[in-house]
């Protein structure tokens, strides 16, 4: 005989799939939140960033070389490729995010039907 004991009411209330869906629902919307949140952040640091290293810029070069350097055949083409490649990029993770967010959301959304298990 086994003379270990445990904490389990045998008449106690089971959790069921449906309780574990909300909890699951309540956990997705909470990290996309915080997600959000800690980007948000980022965004506005990389902003605040990039005004000051424009700033230096327009402290350290004039006017003239910059429009000078611009108008560079091969230095506007490249300018023009990164910008089209951040683009791209920025697109891929954008969409990504929102197929990801609705994939997640609709999973942990859609209604189930109720389980006849039988209780002990």
């Amino acid at each position: 005989m086994s003379s270990i004991q445990t904490n389990v009411q045998v008449n106690a209330e089971r959790t069921g799939l449906e309780d574990v869906l909300r909890s699951a629902r309540q956990l997705a919307r909470e990290t996309r939140g915080l997600a959000e949140s800690t980007a948000g952040v980022v965004e506005r640091e990389l902003a605040m960033a990039l005004s000051v290293a424009e700033s230096l810029r327009d402290r350290l070069v004039s006017e003239e070389a910059l429009k000078q350097a611009r108008a560079h055949p091969l230095m506007s083409r490249l300018r023009t490729d990164a910008h089209r490649a951040v683009d791209l990029s920025m697109d891929a993770i954008a969409t990504s995010y929102v197929f990801g967010v609705d994939l997640v959301e609709n999973f942990v959304d859609k209604p189930r039907p109720q389980l006849d298990l039988p209780r002990n």
